[in-house]
């Protein structure tokens, strides 16, 4: 069977990133060809230092050089940059800062497969339809494709339960699932936007915003998929305090009285009923929040279709052989979609792309020889 090859750059070495560079660098049918880094004890190493993974020299040196990456000949980019999870619509919001990055790799030629949460979709953003034209002309001017796309969203609450519903009919309502040990996340000022380590009284005003900017997308997304119209996004949250103080794996802080678990949901209305609803069950430990919803010992992920025949299914987390934590096992997931997805990206007509647009993807680069 006759294969492409493919050019890639990754951008970011991030939790997503390193695992980018793990699948891609020993890949025949993928060519690493540059690494964009934001750390100054990054720049000049070799792409095989900062992989998840143990690799030869690659020959491949970080930069924090953006011009170079920009001019840099090169098929596919893997855009995987901190987002702050703040609405990137809006001009001066720290997510905002990638926007201009994004709009210039696709002016240049290059396809873009990204893992921001915000821009899975764009209804939901507060200037979503004036972002989406500018990225779209962008990509349509550099004849190159955008898609978004990770686990959730990008795979579970969207790709994955719209393909379940092949065997179904009388669809009523979609509830996706993800139930995970954060603890571990070393992100803090991330984990604090959405309100751990606060008394429930003093959640900070934009956390359920925090949460319908980074999750809204998905409602849309089926939406668009189902052909169903979506006429808002709401966001709610119940939350569990921490009976005695302890400290999280990464560091954080959970007093007593303070918020260890957050179970939240983010609905998709029509005619004010929820019919796609995308829940979080997030915990600081694994005993926080027992009264939350459950999967496994270690969390995982789950879809529950109310139709005919009803579909419940759960994908458990931290099995061995993986990761050895739920949260990083999600992270190498989404690092593996953005890969398996370069064939069909590349494949796809110009424009901002969503995933009901792509041919044939699936677990492309997925099988080992």
């Amino acid at each position: 069977m006759d294969r492409k090859n493919y050019d890639v750059i990754v951008w970011g070495t991030g939790m997503v990133g390193q695992h980018c560079l793990r699948y891609v660098i020993p890949h025949p049918e993928l060519r690493l060809v540059g690494v964009k880094c934001y750390h100054e004890a990054k720049d000049g190493k070799d792409a095989a230092d900062v992989a998840a993974g143990d690799f030869a020299p690659t020959g491949i040196k970080l930069t924090r050089d953006r011009e170079a990456i920009i001019n840099m000949k090169a098929d596919i980019v893997l855009f995987a940059p901190f987002d702050p999870l703040s609405d990137p619509s809006v001009a001066g919001t720290p997510s905002s800062a990638w926007v201009p990055d994004l709009l210039d790799l696709l002016r240049s030629g290059k396809n873009v497969i990204a893992s921001m949460l915000s821009i899975a979709h764009w209804r939901h953003l507060k200037n979503g339809e004036q972002l989406h034209a500018a990225l779209d002309a962008a990509a349509r001017e550099g004849n190159a494709t955008l898609f978004v796309t990770g686990i959730d969203p990008g795979f579970i609450p969207d790709a994955l339960a719209y393909a379940a519903c092949g065997v179904v009919s009388e669809v009523k309502a979609i509830n996706t699932w993800e139930v995970l040990d954060y603890g571990p996340y070393p992100e803090l000022p991330t984990i604090r936007s959405l309100g751990f380590g606060s008394r429930p009284e003093d959640l900070p005003a934009g956390s359920m915003d925090v949460i319908r900017t980074a999750w809204g997308g998905c409602p849309y997304l089926l939406g668009e998929a189902f052909g169903v119209r979506i006429d808002e996004v709401v966001a709610s949250a119940d939350v569990a305090v921490a009976k005695e103080t302890f400290t999280s794996e990464s560091g954080l802080k959970i007093a007593e009285g303070t918020i260890e678990a957050i179970a939240f949901r983010v609905s998709g209305l029509r005619d004010g009923t929820p019919v796609f609803t995308v829940n979080h069950v997030t915990r600081m430990r694994q005993e926080a929040g027992e009264q939350f919803y459950r999967i496994g010992h270690d969390g995982g992920y789950a879809i529950d279709i109310d139709s005919y025949p009803p579909v419940k299914a759960e994908f458990l987390f931290g099995l061995p052989g993986g990761t050895g934590a739920s949260w990083s096992d999600a992270m190498v997931m989404t690092s593996s979609r953005l890969v398996n997805s370069i064939e069909s990206v590349a494949d796809a007509p110009a424009g901002w792309r969503i995933f009901t647009e792509l041919k044939n993807l699936g677990g492309r680069y997925a099988f080992a020889d």
